[in-house]
């Protein structure tokens, strides 16, 4: 079976058992902002099993698209070890329990998988008596092994829901991994887990029954398709192998697969599925996940004779083989190749330096006499420039050095738990307190009319939350901040890149001040509020009313947001998607995938785009339709959305909803809009500038707030022409004639400069001073620029005035220094870019560069005079004698 067989046969299987099937959750958790990744499919069923009466189904089945990062140094070493998997899982929400999930269990993989039975066997809790009777239906006693908790008791943590879980395991029948009946050995391989989760474990330890038992299950899809594929390693899958056949015609040869072949097959899955959902390279959270696998699957690609981007090829013969089961993927595809080729390209750029940081630390450490290259050093390499520590390792060890892993390992440590600490997606403790808010709600709260209204009637739902001194309280007294939850509101909570609505709730001598909504978790909306009059109170029916002009200004950004997506796809490609946005009353923001600056010529064709769909007043429709419908009729979906089995598509179009292919842009949307696009006035895109590689962001602005920054532009034109006394229109050429002069008056004053160092030349050399027998001259020129400073310090150094030459200037109350060395010296071990960096440091600066030569800068000039003087000490460090004559 193939393994989008394996996929399709779980979900019918269990669909006909009365589960609802419910697609994958994204690779960014929709459910639990606290976890950095999706790792099992039991992540966005969480509020169900927290609170089964209110889950809207009481059986779910799902194919859950996971990636696990603890493990990525060993994929590719290993025959078992993935980045990107999927998870197979039923569950049951205060449904059926044990009896059901162990039978469907054994039917579904003896069925329709027709795994051999007596290959089967499986392990129980110790103490989980009900578990090993309901397995004696199906095996013998001698094939179900009981195991202690450490293995078989599934807990959330010290107190709360836990309960017994039961493996299924497969017998490979090799006597070379284990012995029959040795089920910890690599004979016995887990397919299954069954979780049972029955009990509340308490602060004492005590276990009580849950009086809502759940079942959740998990099974790796991979792993499955081992066995019903029959072959070694997840690499060998039909869809590994199609992967592995368009490597094979990139490199040009078919060889054995070796560690970083798996490698590149591994993470070519992987940041396909990252980028597809809206995960960007960068260097924290996420993105610096997604970074560190393209970085290692390029330099595997090198080290099997690939010298040129090629991973971006591979993200399509990955769709390829992904599409049946994730068509998003194909309205992505070229957007995914073009993030991925940016990066790699930008990636290989950095490679000679690394391997030139590398020789670097190797001639100082020669210099030095040391043997082992420090960990913390070679970890900056990994960090910096991506080199694996296994190809370091390599080359180091090839010059007779040793490593020190221990100092690496304690470095990568601290850098993980310095990027935990500084990961935006935090926010655990407030999770959790919206999630028991939830539970208290005197009644079912947060209807939303506001695609509606603009005013409504609510009931102030119990209890309230004030922030200081925090806590659940019943009334909010006048000048109290906190935060209120009711049956209905008109207040568009913040969501797809729209700020939330503001405005005031209102009744008989109350007044409070809405200032934000927000939906921190799924199916609540929070009024942030500001009690100005009165006491609001706990079942108080006000009047929400929205701040109207901050809503309609909303309204003309977001529905500009969706004209100039089309507009950019015109202009541009394709390829362009959006990569975040914000839409605020004052501007909205639009980051897209892009390579380049946009022109002007561009810059205008998008703009013109946009006002000529705005001057013909075209309908803005809300369509309702299916997930399956809008991908039928090409609905453009947002990176890093979640989308239910039932969506809404904002139509740009004359025509109505029944009639989507003659819309001019559709797009799946939960925002405000207008109703016409006439409505947005006009449009005007007021500056642009790179987010990241490959992520392109524009700002932009409209209705009043265009009228406004138009005003502005023209006010600064007119002031920027009275001050040079001349008119808006003659501005460009008196500001070229200016410039002009100005070039004439710098090389006047460069040459004058140029002149009079010349003339400092000899006494330069007479000041040289001796360092191991070297001439060395040390200078301190103020007010010189870099480009002189190189000028002098190469004259002095090839007429061999001197071995070596530092030279800094203050120049704007900077520090600016090079560093020049003779190549004779170089091969002694000198090296100007370990002098540069111990310089730098001593004025708050950085420098670096080749061994014969360097330059950098710093911020303390008071500093300068005593670092000067320590140039002697520094070179002396090296420990070179002088060349002989």
């Amino acid at each position: 079976m193939t393994s989008a067989d394996i996929r399709s046969a779980f979900l019918k299987f269990f669909e006909g058992q009365g589960h609802k099937v419910v697609p994958s959750d994204s690779l960014i958790p929709s459910i639990d902002p606290t976890l950095l990744f999706t790792s099992a499919g039991m992540v966005q069923f969480k509020p169900n099993f927290q609170n089964p009466s209110a889950s809207p189904f009481k059986r779910a089945a799902s194919c859950q698209k996971c990636l696990r990062t603890s493990d990525i140094e060993r994929v590719g070493t290993t025959l078992r070890h993935l980045t990107f998997f999927e998870m197979l899982g039923n569950f049951s929400f205060g449904d059926y329990f044990k009896t059901e999930a162990i039978a469907w269990g054994w039917e579904f993989l003896t069925g329709p998988m027709k795994l051999a039975k007596d290959r089967l066997s499986v392990s129980v809790f110790k103490e989980d008596d009900e578990a090993f009777e309901l397995w004696k239906k199906f095996l013998p006693e001698s094939r179900i092994i009981r195991l202690g908790e450490d293995s078989n008791f599934w807990t959330m943590g010290p107190t709360g829901p836990c309960g017994p879980c039961s493996e299924i395991l497969w017998d490979r029948q090799d006597d070379r991994l284990g012995k029959v009946g040795d089920y910890e050995s690599d004979r016995y391989l887990e397919i299954w887990n069954l979780v049972f989760t029955q009990f509340d474990r308490q602060a004492d330890g005590k276990l009580l029954p849950l009086p809502k038992k759940n079942i959740d299950t998990g099974m790796g899809l991979e792993r499955l398709a081992l066995l019903t594929q029959n072959v070694e390693s997840p690499f060998d899958l039909d869809t590994f192998q199609t992967i592995y056949k368009a490597l094979s015609q990139i490199t040009g040869k078919k060889a054995g697969m070796g560690t970083f072949h798996r490698r590149i097959l591994d993470h070519s899955r992987a940041m396909t599925f990252m980028i597809n959902d809206g995960i960007l390279p960068s260097n924290e959270g996420r993105g610096y996940v997604l970074r560190r696998l393209l970085r290692q699957a390029v330099r595997a690609g090198q080290s099997i004779g690939i010298d040129h981007p090629f991973l971006h090829q591979l993200t399509g013969t990955v769709i390829e083989t992904m599409k049946s089961a994730y068509p998003d993927l194909l309205q992505r595809r070229e957007t995914i190749a073009s993030v991925v080729r940016i990066e790699e390209e930008k990636f290989l750029e950095t490679l000679d330096s690394g391997t030139r940081r590398l020789e670097d630390l190797i001639s100082t450490a020669k210099a030095k006499h040391l043997t082992t290259l420090s960990g913390k050093d070679l970890f900056q390499l990994y960090d910096t420039y991506g080199f694996p520590f296994e190809l370091t390792k390599e080359m180091i060890e090839g010059q007779n050095f040793k490593v020190d892993e221990a100092g690496f390992k304690k470095a990568q440590t601290e850098a993980v738990e310095l990027a935990r600490q500084n990961w935006k997606g935090s926010g655990a403790e407030d999770v959790d307190r919206y999630r028991q808010w939830k539970e208290k709600l005197t009644a079912t709260g947060s209807s939303f009319q506001g695609y509606w209204h603009l005013d409504i009637d609510a009931k102030v739902l119990g209890p309230l939350y004030r922030k200081s001194p925090p806590g659940w309280v019943d009334q909010l007294n006048p000048g109290e901040e906190g935060e209120v939850i009711l049956d209905q509101t008109t207040f568009y909570p913040e969501g797809g890149g729209q700020m939330g609505d503001a405005g005031t709730l209102i009744a008989e001598g109350l007044k409070a001040m809405v200032t934000d909504t927000q939906t921190p978790i799924e199916g609540v909306i929070v009024h942030q509020v500001r009690i100005e009059k009165g006491i609001l109170k706990v079942g108080a029916a006000v009047s929400a009313r929205v701040d109207r002009e901050k809503r309609e200004a909303i309204r003309r950004h977001h529905t500009a947001t969706h004209l100039l997506h089309k507009a950019l796809r015109e202009v541009l490609g394709p390829h362009v998607t959006q990569a975040g946005s914000l839409v605020a009353p004052d501007k909205l923001r639009f980051d897209f995938n892009h390579n380049a600056p946009l022109s002007r010529e561009e810059r205008e064709r998008v703009e013109d785009i946009v006002n000529r769909q705005i001057w013909n007043n075209i309908a803005v429709h809300e369509c309702l339709m299916t997930k399956d419908e809008a991908h039928h009729i090409g609905a453009t979906m947002l990176f890093g959305e979640k989308y239910g089995e039932n969506v809404r598509a904002i139509m740009v179009s004359k025509y109505d909803c029944k009639q989507p292919k003659e819309a001019w842009s559709v797009e799946l949307c939960g925002g405000t809009h207008v109703d016409e696009t006439g409505q947005i006035g006009l449009f005007k895109i007021v500056s642009q500038a790179a987010v990241s590689a490959g992520v392109r962001r524009l700002e932009a602005v409209s209705g009043a707030a265009a009228l406004n920054a138009v005003r502005r532009m023209e006010y600064q034109l007119q002031t920027a022409a009275e001050t040079l006394k001349t008119s808006p229109d003659d501005l460009p050429q008196r500001l070229e004639k200016m410039l002009a002069q100005e070039k004439n008056l710098e090389r006047e004053i460069s040459s004058i400069k140029s002149n009079a160092l010349r003339g400092q030349f000899d006494d330069m050399v007479k000041s040289a001073v001796s360092v191991g027998g070297v001439p060395v001259v040390i200078r301190r020129l103020d007010g010189v620029e870099d480009k002189q400073l190189r000028e002098v310090a190469d004259r002095l150094r090839d007429k061999d005035a001197a071995g070596a030459v530092v030279l800094a200037s203050v120049l704007e109350d900077k520090v600016s220094f090079v560093v020049s060395i003779q190549k004779s010296l170089t091969e002694r071990g000198w090296n100007a870019g370990h002098v540069a960096k111990e310089f730098a440091g001593l004025i708050q600066g950085s420098g670096g560069g080749r061994p014969d030569f360097a330059q950098g800068g710093g911020k303390d000039v008071a500093a300068l005079d005593k670092a000067l003087a320590s140039v002697e000490t520094i070179l002396k460090q090296l420990s070179v004698k002088a060349p002989r004559k």
